[in-house]
């Protein structure tokens, strides 16, 4: 499977558009719900490079289940820099991916590519494992790297990998980060580098880390959390104890909790303590409400609290906080 083939299809969903440059082509997400890009750079025959950012709880995926003339996935490598990504197991089971973490897979995302905590910037290595093979023999002769073996190494009987990256793995993945910023023709030439050094290393493991993918959850524990969350998030105003909560999906609370911390990667207060105070920045920064009234709307009805929660989450106080976005702006 090619990566024009899916940047082809991913062009057709609403709300995604695609720009062309001469080294890169850009997917740029713009719906109601967020924003986000996927820039691919195509390093070698059967290898691309994505730099992605996301501001966003989802992005559509492109089905391609139904075209008949793919019978397998590419083997895809992604390297969290920050946030959280869902990805599904053949099991059909739900795995999390995070800051510092690294995966490899052969699976593509069901329907969507889901973000739960609305924020994701990573790398994602996108290989047809024949192109690459049949296209690149000076590649394999030179470096000899092999991702049929890499393939087998971490993603047996179709398996998915997660760990967080070795210290030489996560070198070479930052420095590969850090070339988005370069120059775009000197950029390339260095991916390409810094790329063959990536899998020449994973290839050569002498001691695979051993995955976490073990930890996993069921879509219906997926589903539980995730109408938690909306729940939680849809009037800030209002307050929901875990007992009431585990109550209303008859589970215990400990498994609500855990559900939760699986999908959103932090306690259910203090994601909400998060969702509060970046809600009250909002505010603050494009109304004239009264910290007061604002306080009130995020679930503080006593002002005094609601000041030192946010100004430990920001850094200052609200009125510090108005004064600053008002310059700025």
């Amino acid at each position: 499977m090619k990566i024009n083939d899916v940047i082809q299809k991913c062009i057709k969903i609403p709300g995604i558009s695609i720009k062309q440059a001469e080294y890169s082509m850009e997917l740029i997400l713009n719906t109601k719900e967020g924003k986000g890009s996927m820039t691919f750079f195509s390093l070698f025959p059967g290898l691309s490079l994505a730099y992605i950012f996301i501001n966003s709880p989802t992005w559509t995926a492109p089905d391609l289940r139904s075209d008949s003339s793919i019978t397998k996935g590419p083997l895809l490598l992604n390297y969290c820099v920050t946030g959280r990504c869902e990805m599904i197991l053949n099991s059909k089971n739900f795995v999390y991916i995070k800051d510092r973490e690294l995966s490899l897979t052969e699976c593509f995302a069901q329907k969507e590519y889901v973000y739960p905590r609305r924020i994701y910037e990573g790398l994602e290595f996108f290989i047809d494992i024949d192109t690459f093979t049949l296209e690149n023999t000076w590649v394999q002769n030179e470096f000899s790297i092999d991702f049929r073996k890499i393939s087998e190494m971490f993603c047996p009987h179709g398996s998915t990998y997660i760990s967080t990256a070795a210290h030489e793995t996560e070198e070479i993945l930052k420095k590969l980060w850090e070339l988005y910023d370069f120059p775009v023709s000197f950029a390339v030439i260095q991916m390409k580098i810094y790329t063959l050094a990536l899998f020449s290393v994973l290839q050569n493991l002498e001691a695979i880390p051993k995955s976490q993918a073990c930890t996993f959850f069921t879509e219906s524990q997926v589903n539980i959390a995730k109408k938690v969350e909306n729940i939680i998030t849809s009037d800030l105003r209002q307050h929901h104890p875990a007992w009431e909560l585990a109550e209303y999906f008859s589970i215990s609370e400990t498994s609500l909790k855990n559900y939760f911390r699986g999908v959103y990667g932090q306690n259910i207060s203090v994601y909400l303590r998060e969702m509060r105070m970046n809600k009250a920045g909002e505010l603050l920064a494009s109304t004239r409400l009264s910290v007061a009234e604002i306080a009130a709307q995020v679930g503080y009805l006593n002002q005094s609290k609601f000041a030192s929660v946010f100004k430990k989450h920001f850094g200052v106080s609200p009125l510090e906080y108005r004064r600053t976005r008002h310059l700025d702006s």
